[in-house]
């Protein structure tokens, strides 16, 4: 049996290992967290709900800043609620990060011929695809397109979000 001293010894010595482990254990908490909030977002876009993706792959951006796949998903999703100034803005950055991904380079190209298409169909002839009315104009979220048939079932409009690697950011 060990003594209350020895115990209280033994306590002490973890307790002061403790600060030393928390960032590692903290760190592996908050992983799977972010994993899962990856998840959880790329399952809400696909249906539909693209403002709780939003909200939690802005969470995940919060700790990787760097990842392109996540950046990805962030532009289909804000590009399917007609907010096409950031769609663009987080395309541009998941090519600056990952300029051989040919998921990313076919989704900002089909963004910009959709935004080309937009512009043109203006009729005050408007510069940019964030003046054209979009679905963000209307209440709730936007409705997921239908898959086609033999595909997966894409989460946006011309665009697909994945959940990408689950480390930090690439």
């Amino acid at each position: 049996m060990v003594s209350r001293s020895a115990r209280l010894i033994l306590g002490l010595g973890f307790a002061a290992a403790l600060p030393a482990l928390a960032p590692a254990l903290l760190l592996a908490a908050r992983g799977a967290s972010l994993k899962e909030e990856m998840k959880f977002g790329v399952e809400a876009a696909q249906r539909g709900l693209w403002r709780e993706a939003i909200f939690r792959w802005e969470k995940v951006l919060q700790a990787h800043p760097d990842n392109a796949h996540l950046r990805n998903n962030l532009a289909v999703a804000y590009e399917s609620l007609g907010q096409f100034d950031k769609a663009e803005e987080h395309y541009k950055e998941a090519r600056r990060l990952d300029p051989d991904s040919k998921e990313i380079k076919n989704n900002y190209e089909t963004f910009l011929e959709m935004a080309k298409s937009l512009r043109s169909r203006a009729p005050n002839g408007a510069a940019s695809p964030a003046a054209a009315p979009g679905p963000a104009a209307t209440p709730g979220p936007a409705p997921a397109p239908a898959p086609t048939p033999g595909s997966a079932p894409t989460p946006g409009p011309a665009a697909t979000a994945t959940p990408g690697p689950s480390g930090a950011g690439r």
